[in-house]
């Protein structure tokens, strides 16, 4: 072994494998090159015991990652549930580490690299990408809010015909949205509504809050910056924190604006009254825009996602629930697989559904939290054995 250095809690990622051997002070082996690690304990543990890599292998894994002269082969379907949850745990351990000791992590170099998973996920499989945050049940619902957003960032950004590099700083924004409000969180979700009015203030200044945060975390790109300030500003000047209007509003903000009405209404927030569903957040967009909200870009997500998104569940006319599979504007064209049957047990497995058929025609919305003890099968919808 080389010359050793003791690790700090930035060299450690959740659900990553290792770049390297970890070991104690007196050179005694703790995990191997490759080993993930999946609790994030675990690694506050390591860090209180003094471990140790050789100071080589450090450096190089924490190199930038140089583009591969010819792409590597596209990751099957079935992987971008797990993806995704990797790239959870880890949001979840950055934005911890940036909110109680910003200078140990390197953030925006970390948030770009989980940008670009998602932009890669999105090419490969952009329906595995919308119906893995929405359906996701054991995560921290602000850290899958965010990806969630950030998975729609990317897909409006990139109907918009923005490039690679233009779409990252808009992924990365959607990322760390919400970083102030992240230390608030405990509170709001014991409050509930209606928030008192000092609480309200605090949310209300998050977005300008959150990019300082940033810009003291070494986030320097505007785009990035910009997109956090105004992502809850309106066109109408009725947002916050600065009532901006029109075209003071950039691009990004516009495009985050639009993903976070989505993320936040399709899925519960302990402190919202209203009843989540992609379809009730459409419906909000719908009447938001042209005055208060984008309208291309309101058009564009209904285009990119549809009426029934993937991981909409719904009631069939027969009384089975049902997922759909990839976007649908109306309820015929829908692709759904049938999770419960008749008599409400869950099946052995998804079945697919002819939508046009009177017995199988989308009767209703189902809410995500009566489908839990079907979450795990869901996923096999994706899978290319029933896609």
């Amino acid at each position: 072994m080389g010359t050793m250095k003791r690790l700090v809690p930035a060299d450690l990622r959740l659900g990553e494998p290792l770049p390297f051997s970890i070991f104690d002070e007196r050179g005694n082996l703790l995990l191997r090159k490759g080993t993930v690690i999946t609790m994030p304990d675990q690694i506050d543990r390591l860090v209180h015991r003094g471990a140790l890599a050789d100071e080589i292998e450090l450096r190089a894994a924490t190199l930038p990652v140089r583009p591969t002269p010819s792409a590597p082969p596209p990751a099957p379907k079935e992987a971008a549930f797990e993806r995704i949850g990797s790239l959870m745990l880890n949001l979840k351990h950055i934005l911890g580490t940036v909110l109680k000791a910003p200078e140990q992590i390197d953030l925006p170099a970390r948030i770009a690299r989980i940008g670009k998973a998602i932009q890669e996920i999105c090419a490969d499989d952009s329906d595995s990408a919308l119906a893995a945050p929405y359906l996701d049940t054991n995560n921290n619902p602000i850290v899958v809010h965010h990806v969630l957003g950030a998975v729609l960032a990317e897909l409006l950004a990139r109907r918009r015909g923005l490039s690679d590099e233009q779409r990252l700083p808009i992924v990365c924004a959607a990322l760390t949205r919400d970083l102030d409000q992240l230390s608030l969180q405990g509170e709001l979700d014991r409050l509930g509504t209606p928030l008192p009015e000092p609480m309200r203030e605090r949310v209300r200044q998050h977005p300008a809050s959150g990019s300082d945060r940033l810009l003291a975390a070494g986030v320097v790109d505007e785009a990035w910056l910009a997109a956090v300030r105004g992502h809850h500003e309106r066109l109408d000047g009725s947002g916050y924190p600065a009532g901006a209007r029109s075209d003071d509003i950039g691009p990004g903000a516009r495009i985050l604006a639009i993903a976070d009405v989505y993320a936040a209404m399709a899925r519960p927030r302990v402190y919202r009254e209203r009843q989540p569903s992609p379809q009730a957040a459409l419906r909000e967009i719908h009447a938001l825009k042209g005055a208060a909200l984008d309208a291309e870009l309101a058009n564009a997500l209904l285009q990119e996602i549809g009426m029934y998104p993937p991981g909409s569940t719904v009631r069939l006319r027969c009384g089975e629930i049902a997922v759909v599979a990839s976007p649908a504007l109306k309820a015929e064209e829908a692709k759904v697989f049938s999770i419960y049957g008749r008599t409400g047990m869950v099946l052995a497995a998804p079945a697919r559904r002819d939508a046009t058929s009177p017995d199988y025609e989308i009767a209703g919305i189902v809410p995500l939290a009566e489908c839990r003890s079907a979450s795990v099968m869901m996923k096999r919808i994706w899978s290319k054995e029933t896609t």
